[in-house]
């Protein structure tokens, strides 16, 4: 219901604003299940006066509260998993293509093995493949190698 208010009457005023929070108090709910996704997640390097040999000593990680006291197994196995699906490529993360532009290389592979028994003849020679081979063997080089700088 709507209820005209008075702009001088700070206690009908206070009174609508707690009623509001309250209506929104009731529509939040607190997310405790979490997804670790790499590409969202920001790093920081340590500064290079704080790492030493490659690793950061414990004292200085424990003064800048950079310390793991005790992993938990779980997490570490769902970061892992993650980590490795982050890496597969779309062939290995799903069975049909997601895009239409997935589609045009899809089944190569299956093509592809038909065609390996075939016998592979290579070019036969031409003017520009037989001077390059006589003039290897009357040079002692290639002549399209550069030349060697003057002495």
């Amino acid at each position: 219901r709507l209820v005209k208010m008075d702009k001088d009457n700070v206690v009908a005023q206070n009174a609508v604003f707690v009623e509001s929070m309250l209506k929104e108090r009731k529509a939040f709910r607190l997310r405790e299940e979490f997804m670790l996704v790499p590409k969202s997640m920001n790093t920081l390097p340590p500064k290079p006066c704080h790492v030493r040999g490659g690793e950061m000593p414990a004292e200085i990680a424990k003064k800048l509260g950079l310390e793991i006291k005790h992993p938990d197994p779980s997490v570490v196995a769902q970061l892992n998993s993650t980590l490795k699906e982050q890496h597969k490529t779309p062939k290995q993360k799903y069975e049909e293509p997601m895009t239409t532009q997935q589609e045009i290389g899809w089944l190569t592979q299956e093509y592809a093995n038909q065609f390996k028994d075939r016998k592979q003849y290579g070019l036969k020679g031409n003017p520009i493949t037989k001077y390059a081979e006589k003039y290897v063997v009357d040079m002692g080089r290639n002549p399209f190698q550069r030349k060697p700088p003057i002495a």
